[in-house]
């Protein structure tokens, strides 16, 4: 069993003592003819718990301190608990007494099987739902007529081990055949007391690509330097950490990717002096610096981080995004000022203490289709 899954399973063990615990305080204070207002008291003492217990835990200066222990407790009790409870509580109702209001009671039977329902669509049917989303980018620096350059813009692997999305991916991009490969950042999400079967996983998933395309890589955040050296060992890789890299596609298709540090970006970098009629790439992990970019020269800025909001409520859009950008930014392509950037949703999902659930945001690969816009002949750079 991979680390990650025994770490859910004791989380969800804990989950299910702190809501039965809770739950029996709730049953000194809510009647047994309220059971929809036990449920909520139940899920707020839950609530409370995790957060006393991350508080203890970063009191302590313990390393495994994090507010993703809160959700993760906070699911398991809401999606499997307190549905549990609330169902058996609701069925003791109905034997004991026909209340002439029946709204309330119908309300909660659907709520006790609607939040597993929901809950097994996100951790078990969405994650899997790998979706390739086609954009055309404009490329001023390139003159009109030439040949597309199809970049595959690839995001937070965020692999806990080897599993059908990663190989449907792969799939996926041999299937697509780009001429380069950009991958921003992000490529194990733990757990981190044993990432041996996600760095295998992440090992294996990138060996794989320089025989699609070559392939470069930027850092992200979820990996410290020890761990991205192992995953990187031996393979073709082109690792840019605050470092550029000119390609030459042929047909005037010239192009320089910049890729940054997702800590303290070198924002000289974009601005270094290159050759006539190169397009400008920049890779980052977070999207944040992009208007840091503004008056660089930048054609292009990919980025990633966000996982597209990873959870999204109809009508209301992405709760969390991790960013500074506005919410409307966690995902797809835009213009920003005088260069356009692409933040991908990524492939994997936030792990370790979390649940790894997606809701309404699919993961995706990015086929991004550059093409020149500028003056001058499809032969002016050959």
């Amino acid at each position: 069993m991979l680390p990650f899954l025994k770490l859910q399973l004791a989380y969800a063990a804990l989950s299910l003592v702190l809501t039965g615990l809770v739950r029996w305080g709730a049953r000194k204070i809510v009647p047994g003819g309220r059971p929809l207002a036990r449920a909520a008291l139940t899920l707020a003492g839950v609530c409370a718990a995790g957060l006393a217990l991350f508080a203890a835990l970063d009191a302590a200066g313990n390393p495994i301190a994090s507010l993703f222990i809160v959700v993760a407790l906070l699911f398991y009790a809401g999606a499997l608990w307190i549905p549990v409870f609330l169902l058996a509580d609701l069925v003791r109702a109905a034997k004991r007494d026909r209340p002439r209001n029946r709204f309330p009671r119908l309300a909660g039977f659907a709520l006790a099987l609607a939040a597993p329902a929901v809950a097994s669509y996100a951790l078990f049917v969405e994650p899997n739902r790998l979706q390739v989303r086609e954009e055309t980018v404009p490329i001023a620096s390139w003159a009109a007529g030439i040949p597309p350059l199809r970049i595959a813009h690839v995001s937070d692997l965020q692999t806990v081990g080897a599993c059908d999305r990663e190989r449907a991916a792969l799939e996926d991009l041999r299937r697509l055949a780009p001429d380069l490969i950009v991958i921003t950042g992000d490529y194990v999400a733990g757990p981190f007391f044993d990432t041996r079967p996600a760095e295998e996983a992440a090992h294996a998933f990138l060996a794989a690509l320089p025989a699609i395309a070559p392939t470069v890589v930027v850092a992200g955040h979820s990996e410290g330097p020890d761990v991205r050296a192992r995953i990187f060992a031996g393979i073709d890789l082109v690792f840019l950490e605050d470092a550029a890299r000119d390609f030459d596609f042929g047909g005037g298709r010239k192009l320089r990717v910049a890729g940054l540090d997702p800590f303290k970006p070198d924002l000289r970098l974009p601005r270094a002096p290159r050759p006539p009629g190169t397009a400008l790439v920049v890779a980052t992990h977070p999207p944040d610096v992009t208007a840091s970019l503004e008056g660089a020269g930048v054609d292009l800025h990919l980025a990633g981080h966000t996982h597209g909001g990873q959870i999204v409520l109809p009508l209301l859009g992405a709760p969390i995004t991790l960013t500074e950008l506005p919410r409307r930014y966690a995902r797809g392509l835009f213009r920003m000022g005088d260069h356009w950037m692409n933040v991908c949703a990524g492939i994997g999902m936030e792990g370790n203490h979390a649940p790894r659930i997606r809701l309404f945001c699919p993961p995706e690969i990015c086929l991004l289709r550059l093409e020149g816009t500028g003056p001058g002949s499809n032969r002016a750079s050959d």
